[in-house]
């Protein structure tokens, strides 16, 4: 890997880790089905040229029904499990909750693989430890937070069963082309609930960090992730996942005043070391 390519690497990382403490800002204003809403349809607005400039969308023809389930179990669905969760936990327990995803991966691998391999296994379970360590300690597991952490977790296993499907049903479709129509549709599913909230011109403060989050943290995000894959594969490329919890945790100490417990920052050390062993056994 090249200087710059690590630079890129860790610049992913940054941007990812800026979605949690952003979320948590512009909620305090607007609703969560708003805040989904806007993240799709402003990320296809910026992703849609590029992908018809590629000729990525040529792909997604005749796919549709395979891009639909990608679009409402990777992008929709764990979007607003996501959200509407960081209305009861602090940015940074959100992003290391999240940070599970490659645990789930590993989990449904082996399920519908049917092949159970010891190191990725142990990988899981040094994952799932973690979880067990942040319920213990940092939530209340019968109060709205607890529920929050559930809904926290559930948004992991579907956007690793998304990728699960992308990867078995649309692998040969490029990947600028999925998350285009993905993002497209998931605004399409999402306008209904959006249409009947009734909300207040929100600060154009709130505004602008909505359109940073929209643009740079989700679409932007998405043409570097794919840059990434491009220069460095798929795998190297995906160590930017294990990199935005810390940068989550970090943003929200400096700019939102939260503070890391030992019991998080435990069950960080757990989740990231069992997502990595986990998923470097696939």
């Amino acid at each position: 890997m090249s200087r710059r390519d690590g630079v890129l690497l860790v610049l992913l990382g940054a941007i990812w880790g800026a979605i949690y403490p952003l979320t948590a800002v512009v909620l305090r204003d607007l609703p969560v089905s708003v805040v989904v809403i806007a993240r799709t349809g402003l990320a296809a607005i910026v992703l849609t040229p590029l992908a018809l400039r590629s000729g990525a969308l040529k792909a997604v023809r005749g796919r549709w029904r395979a891009v639909l389930v990608a679009a409402l179990v990777q992008v929709a669905i764990p979007l607003a499990l996501l959200t509407g969760a960081q209305q009861y936990v602090s940015a940074g327990l959100a992003a290391i909750l999240v940070a599970t995803q490659p645990v789930w991966a590993a989990v449904l691998s082996a399920t519908f693989n049917n092949a159970v391999r010891v190191r990725q296994m142990t990988g899981v379970l040094i994952g799932l430890s973690g979880v067990i360590v942040l319920f213990l300690g940092d939530i209340d597991i019968g109060s709205s937070s607890g529920w929050a952490a559930v809904a926290l977790v559930a948004a992991a296993v579907f956007i690793a069963a998304g990728a699960l499907w992308v990867e078995r049903t649309l692998s040969d479709v490029p990947a600028l082309g999925i998350a285009t129509a993905a993002m497209a549709i998931s605004t399409v599913v999402i306008a209904p609930f959006a249409a009947v909230v009734t909300i207040s011109p929100p600060p154009p403060s709130t505004l602008g960090l909505l359109l940073i989050l929209s643009v740079v943290s989700t679409a932007g995000a998405l043409v570097l992730f794919y840059t990434l894959i491009r220069r460095i594969g798929a795998v190297r490329a995906n160590l930017a996942g294990y990199l935005d919890p810390g940068f989550a945790i970090g943003y929200s100490i400096i700019f939102l005043g939260d503070r890391a417990t030992p019991t998080a920052l435990i069950g960080l050390f757990f989740i990231l070391a069992g997502s990595y062993i986990g998923a470097m056994s696939r």
